[in-house]
């Protein structure tokens, strides 16, 4: 038989291959682009752990977002600039549209299950402007 592998799921990403393989990205400080989706556990004890001062946006599909522990604001804001915050905290998740500008802001230090498309994301700086 040959030895499963295992490793500390906190901060540790897989990418999903679209033939349901699944390759070790490992422990990475920010995320590089890669094939089919990503998925992870990011912990974060403050708004620089999710990179709060940046909008980020999926073209390529839909991103979740469950929180396991502690609380996060979820803020997505639409075609129009408005922006709406959610709160998320343990064992609340979210579905982000895909193509919707969104950021996350650590309320309370959280621990943060997420599966993102691996590849096209795009990233703004919050104040620059976010419109396509």
């Amino acid at each position: 038989m040959t030895p499963v592998p295992v490793f500390d799921w906190l901060d540790h990403f897989m990418a999903l291959a679209g033939d349901g393989g699944m390759r070790d990205i490992g422990r990475l400080r920010r995320l590089a682009p890669h094939e089919g989706w990503l998925v992870g556990i990011k912990a974060a004890a403050s708004d620089a752990d999710v990179h709060g001062d940046v909008w980020e946006r999926h073209p390529a599909g839909e991103e979740m977002l469950c929180v396991l522990a502690g609380s996060v604001v979820l803020t997505l804001m639409d075609e129009a600039g408005a922006e709406t915050d959610v709160l998320l905290d343990a064992r609340r998740g979210a579905v982000v549209p895909r193509g919707i500008w969104h950021r996350l802001r650590v309320a309370c230090p959280a621990r943060i299950l997420f599966v993102t498309p691996g590849q096209g994301s795009e990233h703004r700086r919050v104040g620059a402007a976010t419109q396509a």
